[in-house]
């Protein structure tokens, strides 16, 4: 799998200028290029209100300030100057312009960042995370705001045991585990491990085949929820990156229904991969 074009959402925030760096401690071994996309969205009054000069002049406005901001990044992040980079912006929904700019720059990642302060889910990943993690058609990597170095060690990868249809999406573990020399984790959470079919121990097996080339270990780890399950396992093992795929009515979607966090208490301090089949 080839990563030539990474895209970092910005809003000029520290955990935003974080992901940067992480980004670019990427891209910089893969010689891959930094698109930084910044996005705001602006109401439009109503036709039958007076407000289109007003909106004109927030948009000029926004020109400025987020070109001056930029320009003083590049000043502030100085590892900038060692990978090639660009900076767009659009007056539109962030999950919008990252669509744009996948479509039209042909993005291979994305890497953003969360804040470190966490005690669900729902907060460890944030409101704009989840909406591109649902909808991203590349794959994901959230950066905690307290990761500033990505140089993973053991990566696990949190398997659901459904069928994997494009097999092809787990080659990016694969870049990690070389780039990085680092083992890999295939685990499943489980109620019970003798219950498991032989088409589960079948899968798990296929999974496992696609990281032969590197140190590679497959489990099945009995829980009774599959969130304190994988938490437990990130931890006893030091994980230093997570990778899961979302899928619909799967439980990695439900991990992310407000109804669902509220009442679960996680802290997975690593970054979080994530790539839909």
């Amino acid at each position: 799998m080839n990563i030539k074009n990474i895209l970092v959402p910005i809003d000029f925030s520290a955990c935003s200028k974080n992901a940067l760096k992480v980004a670019i401690q990427v891209a910089k071994p893969l010689n891959a290029k930094i698109h930084m996309v910044n996005a705001v969205h602006v109401h439009h009054p109503h036709p039958d209100f007076v407000g289109g000069s007003l909106i004109d002049s927030i948009m000029m406005d926004y020109e400025t300030q987020v070109k001056q901001s930029f320009a003083e990044l590049e000043s502030e992040v100085i590892e900038l100057k060692d990978v090639p980079h660009e900076a767009d912006r659009f007056v539109s929904y962030l999950t919008d312009a990252i669509y744009s700019e996948s479509e039209q720059k042909d993005i291979d990642l994305i890497i953003m960042g969360t804040r470190a302060e966490h005690d669900s889910i729902e907060h460890l990943i944030g409101t704009r995370a989840t909406d591109i993690i649902e909808t991203s058609k590349v794959p994901v990597i959230v950066i905690p705001e307290n990761i500033h170095e990505f140089a993973p060690k053991k990566i696990g990868f949190a398997s659901d045991l459904s069928e994997i249809k494009n097999t092809k999406r787990l080659d990016l573990i694969g870049v990690f585990a070389k780039m990085f020399d680092a083992k890999v984790y295939v685990f499943s959470i489980v109620d019970d491990p003798d219950k498991l079919t032989a088409q589960d121990q079948k899968l798990l097996k296929e999974i496992s085949e696609r990281f032969k080339d590197y140190n590679c270990s497959a489990r099945t780890v009995q829980g009774n929820s599959t969130t304190k399950g994988i938490v437990e396992f990130t931890k006893t093992h030091e994980l230093d990156l997570l990778a899961m795929i979302p899928r619909e009515y799967s439980f990695f979607a439900k991990l992310f229904r407000k109804s669902v966090t509220k009442n679960i208490a996680i802290d997975i301090d690593i970054p979080l991969l994530s790539f839909h089949e």
